[in-house]
Parts: C-alpha cells; structure tokens; sequence
C-alpha cells in the first residue's frame, strides 16, 4: 500500500504541469507606504478675482471650513469655540464684492495678528442667499497667510462672521 519516493514524485509532477515556479520566496511582511506629500494649496500670486455669480453648486463645493494639516486638534477645537483671543475684526457689511475683495487682501497683507472675526453677513437683505459668504472662504482660501477658518459662534455673529487663524 506504500509508494514508493519515486511515484511520489512522478505524481506530483503531473499535477503540477502548467504551474509557473516562483523563483523568489520571501514575502514582504511590510506595506509599500506612499510617500506623503505635504499638499498644500495651489499658490497664486496676485489672483484674479472673480465677481460674477456662483451658482448653487459651486456654493456647494466651498468648504464651510478650512483648517491647515499642520494645525493640531487642540488649536482646530479653541478656534472652533471662539475660545482664542481677538485681535481685531474686519467687517464687511455694505461693501460691493470688489470692495470687499480690496478690503480683505489689505487687511491680511498688513496684517500681524494671529487671530481674527472676518464679518460677511447672512444674506438677510439678498433674498436669503449670502453674498459674501462664499466669497470670502474662496479669497480666504487663496490667501497664503491663513491657516484655518470657521463660522464664527452665536456670540460672534455666528454664521454671518468667521474665525480666521493665520500664520
């Protein structure tokens, strides 16, 4: 009832016709990790603005907010809850879109505070729909000072003004 080595071997050999040999055997028990890049924003030096309309969708694609990688989860919580010192505001209310657009790229290129209320309004006179609002993150995005934004709290003006963290 034994076979013997040799018909062992022959029977192996012919199940294993059309099987490709690996030649090497090691496994890599670890996983290529991809090289993570710093991603940062796209740079533009002196951006065109854009005043036109934004559509609903492009509203849509604005972040409500924006914090940096580098910030750390502590500092995201403190500028969430307003608990940050002020430093100085910048309001908004009653500017046409280009004023606002001039008044905002002054204010941070003079600026060298930390932490600032940015006031764009709700919208309450434009038929319900906020104006400057999208604006604003979208400048507030081009801008290589900020770090991080979000709705301001209640207290603050809510949703009608912004934390703004910069460098």
């Amino acid at each position: 009832m034994t076979k013997d080595k040799s018909e062992d071997e022959s029977d192996f050999a012919l199940l294993m016709t059309g099987v490709k040999r690996l030649h090497n055997d090691k496994v890599n028990t670890y996983r290529q990790r991809a090289i993570r890049k710093n991603s940062q924003r796209p740079q533009q030096k002196a951006p065109e603005a854009d005043f036109s309309e934004i559509s609903f969708e492009q509203q849509c694609q604005i972040a409500d907010s924006y914090f940096d990688h580098g910030i750390q989860r502590k500092l995201e919580r403190n500028i969430r809850r307003g608990s940050l010192s002020i430093d100085d505001t910048l309001d908004l209310h009653g500017c046409t879109q280009k004023q606002a657009y001039i008044e905002l790229t002054r204010f941070f290129q003079q600026s060298s505070l930390k932490t600032v209320i940015v006031i764009h309004g709700k919208g309450n006179r434009s038929n319900n729909e906020a104006v400057l609002r999208p604006l604003v993150h979208h400048w507030l995005s081009q801008q290589d000072s900020v770090l991080a934004w979000c709705p301001a709290q209640l207290h603050d003006g809510g949703s009608g003004a912004s934390y703004v963290y910069l460098r």
